[in-house]
């Protein structure tokens, strides 16, 4: 896993990421919601994104996000 800086992004934003809709994220990270705790509005802090790549991985295209 890559040690580079994780922005905070939204449920969308990380649905774009791993190249599937929001409702196949949201159904992987079910499983997970107590470990990575609720999102501040509509965004997952960077804590909370470092915690979903090391649980499901980081998308496949992560380098290529801006």
């Amino acid at each position: 896993m890559s040690k580079k800086a994780v922005k905070p992004q939204t449920k969308q934003e990380l649905a774009n990421a791993y190249g599937v809709s929001t409702r196949t994220l949201t159904n992987w990270i079910a499983p997970f919601k107590e470990q990575i705790g609720k999102r501040l509005g509509h965004t997952y802090t960077p804590k909370q994104v470092q915690i979903i790549y090391e649980l499901i991985g980081e998308p496949l295209n992560a380098e290529e996000e801006k």
